[in-house]
């Protein structure tokens, strides 16, 4: 169990944090399946005690609240405590994230991080994470849940173009 009033992991655990990067909150505030998968996968390593911490990260897209705010019910619920529980809520692209998330992890002086995110999402994040100075490791929960086949191979082809367009923007991004 995390150690209350410390920024240390629960002893054995394999990263101080865990970045869960968000995804769509539809109407009436409900998690996509993209928001829900992920945030399920963080909750299962929060809970195994291979994380001390997740940081949240999401503002608000289409639908009110932030995805940060979305992810952080559905941790409560499935038994994460508060405490464990850090949001972002400002960033709207994985860009956005990697930057402000950044600025978060190096205030606590956390060094091992995950980032959490779905399969095909995880290259060009852990690209962004690096180039703002987080030397990340990815966790990517299994399968696409009960994302729509159509739309997960789009998630796919719309990575062939952004992978080469990050590898092309980063260097000329401002840290």
């Amino acid at each position: 169990m995390q150690r209350s009033g410390t920024g240390a992991p629960p002893p054995g655990s394999d990263a101080d944090v865990a970045v869960v990067l968000g995804a769509a909150v539809w109407a009436h505030g409900r998690p996509s399946p993209t928001l829900l998968r992920r945030t399920l996968h963080a909750v299962g390593l929060a809970r195994a005690g291979a994380v001390g911490h997740l940081l949240l990260t999401g503002g608000v897209g289409d639908h009110p609240p932030s995805e940060a705010r979305v992810m952080r019910d559905v941790a409560l619920r499935a038994g994460v405590a508060a405490a464990r529980l850090v949001l972002e809520e400002t960033a709207t692209t994985t860009l956005e994230s990697a930057r402000a998330c950044a600025h978060i992890i190096e205030a606590r002086g956390w060094t091992r991080v995950l980032v959490v995110t779905d399969r095909y999402h995880l290259a060009r994040s852990l690209l962004a994470f690096r180039h703002f100075g987080i030397n990340a490791r990815g966790s990517a929960p299994a399968g696409r849940g009960d994302t729509a086949e159509w739309r997960w191979l789009m998630l796919h082809l719309r990575e062939l173009v952004a992978i080469p367009w990050y590898m092309v923007r980063l260097p000329l991004t401002k840290k």
